[in-house]
């Protein structure tokens, strides 16, 4: 199945939101349509938009790269990624400067060619911390982590 049901199109979708033009966004989003996992409580359009609002605000140089898309039935998965700089206060966190990249899984429910709805798994969480650094540290070159210390640590031998 192509990724394009009944005229409302993923990529138009996340083309338009790469140019915060977030009424474009929602234009073949059904007026009923529900956003689940933006915040604790589910979300209308207007919802939506005032947190994707506060978000690009933040990071105003933000992007959503596309990295998988898988469409079956009336559903559209799209794995993505929000990409940034921390640039304004976000969540009452001041500005660090510090780039950002954060996974993202969107998957869209379409009915009567609209999106109906939209649920959203992210990592909401990795993104609170990052920006947590202190801002003399975002300014500092990024070093390749250390990898091995990473690896898990094995105690048992398999025989």
């Amino acid at each position: 199945m192509g990724t394009q049901l009944s005229g409302w199109s993923y990529k138009n979708t996340f083309a338009a939101l790469n140019e915060r033009d977030l009424d474009g966004v929602v234009s073949h989003y059904a007026p009923g349509c529900r956003f689940y996992g933006w915040a604790p409580e589910t979300l209308d359009i207007h919802g939506y938009k005032a947190a994707m609002s506060a978000l690009l605000a933040s990071f105003p140089d933000s992007r959503f790269p596309i990295d998988d898309i898988i469409a079956e039935g009336n559903k559209v998965v799209v794995r993505h990624r929000f990409q940034e700089t921390h640039r304004a206060e976000f969540q009452g966190i001041p500005p660090t400067g510090k780039a950002v990249r954060v996974n993202a899984i969107a998957i869209f429910r379409l009915e009567d060619g609209a999106v109906a709805e939209i649920w959203l798994n992210t990592d909401f969480m990795g993104l609170m911390k990052i920006p947590r650094q202190r801002p003399a540290e975002a300014l500092t070159p990024k070093h390749k982590a250390d990898k091995s210390k990473f690896a898990p640590k094995l105690s048992h031998h398999c025989h």
